[in-house]
């Protein structure tokens, strides 16, 4: 899977607020998952989430989804940020390399609940040296990303499908435990 950025969508040079969901998610592997970094990390997440050198290649994907759902931007609470889309209520997800990178965002995706059984994975952006080619690809931090989306839904009633980013007709099922 290759991570891409929504290229449309603008960052602004100056801190928004909005609603930040508390910063611990959890941890797998080398990765730590968070709904939010510290707001001093605010070019990082810049750099990860628009300036990604691949995303021409998914472009027209990329700009059919911040039509339908809005245009993602960096959000500012306290002293946390998040990506968010300030029209619908979603949610953000950044993965942290422990070893290499603590505490700084590799990668992030963009979700949303769009209907009681579906959460759509609006965005997802990974460094270049986390894809399919570069020194890192081996920790799979893509598909990790899109696990973690998964193991979210399970703790959400109702949810029983993930769907994959950019128009994919691709889908995951969230299965429960016990039954």
């Amino acid at each position: 899977m290759t991570a891409v950025l929504p290229a449309t969508a603008t960052s602004n040079t100056r801190p928004m607020t909005a609603r930040v969901p508390g910063p611990a998610i959890g941890a797998a592997g080398p990765f730590e998952f968070a709904s939010s970094v510290d707001a001093g990390l605010w070019k990082d997440v810049e750099a990860l989430f628009y300036f990604h050198p691949k995303q021409q290649a998914m472009i027209d994907s990329i700009k059919a989804c911040v039509e339908q759902f809005g245009a993602p931007e960096i959000l500012q609470r306290g002293d946390r940020i998040r990506v968010g889309i300030r029209k619908n209520d979603a949610q953000c997800l950044f993965a942290c390399h422990r070893e290499r990178r603590p505490g700084v965002p590799v990668g992030v995706v963009v979700y949303l609940r769009t209907s009681t059984e579906l959460l759509r994975i609006l965005h997802l952006a990974v460094h270049p040296n986390y894809e399919q080619d570069g020194p890192h690809a081996g920790l799979g931090l893509a598909l990790q990303l899109v696990n973690e989306v998964r193991s979210l839904a399970r703790r959400i009633g109702g949810v029983r499908r993930v769907q994959l980013p950019y128009g994919r007709a691709a889908f995951l099922s969230v299965p429960r435990f016990g039954g």
